[in-house]
């Protein structure tokens, strides 16, 4: 008499098993996290370039990246290395009424934002960067031909205080 051979078909099935079940779970985590991250608001980023000359002014270029919300958006200015170390903790919010915006909701790739020498001078604030403390608001830079050639920084910030562009700028007369 011949005996018959059969194989077992239980670890065929196992690994099958195993197989959905790890499908089955990526998916899950999969899904899970994608609906986590779509809540997060991302921190729009731009690259920004401005030019700034004591008789003209300064122009202000969205370069490319993403649109800036102009109403949740603030603009700093803070004096550069090069003005020395008595200024460099500080930093000035501009005024944006002051500025003129090419279009009054977002600041767009290519867009091009002006604001005259004179009124540059026009903050909100001075804040000191190390303590927090709100002083007067003085520039210093503008009308003044000592600054010529030296720099100071342009940033844009959120109002989580996340930044979104940040420039040098020399000053030119």
């Amino acid at each position: 008499m011949m005996q018959k051979k059969e194989q077992a078909v239980s670890p065929v099935v196992g690994v099958m098993l195993m197989l959905v079940v790890t499908i089955i779970i990526a998916a899950v985590v999969s899904a899970f996290a994608g609906s986590t991250v779509s809540g997060v608001q991302k921190t729009p980023q731009a690259t920004i370039l401005a030019t700034y000359s004591q008789s003209q002014g300064m122009t202000i270029t969205n370069d490319g990246g993403d649109a800036v919300p102009i109403a949740s958006t603030k603009i700093l200015v803070s004096p550069g290395k090069s003005f020395g170390a008595n200024y460099t903790q500080y930093s000035w919010v501009v005024n944006q009424s002051y500025i003129n915006w090419p279009n009054s909701r977002a600041f767009r790739p290519g867009d091009t934002a002006t604001i005259t020498s004179a009124n540059l001078s026009y903050v909100q604030q001075r804040q000191d960067l190390t303590t927090g403390d709100s002083t007067d608001p003085i520039l210093g830079f503008d009308n003044n031909s000592t600054s010529v050639g030296l720099s100071f920084d342009l940033q844009f910030v959120d109002s989580g205080g996340n930044t979104i562009g940040k420039t040098t700028v020399t000053i030119a007369s």
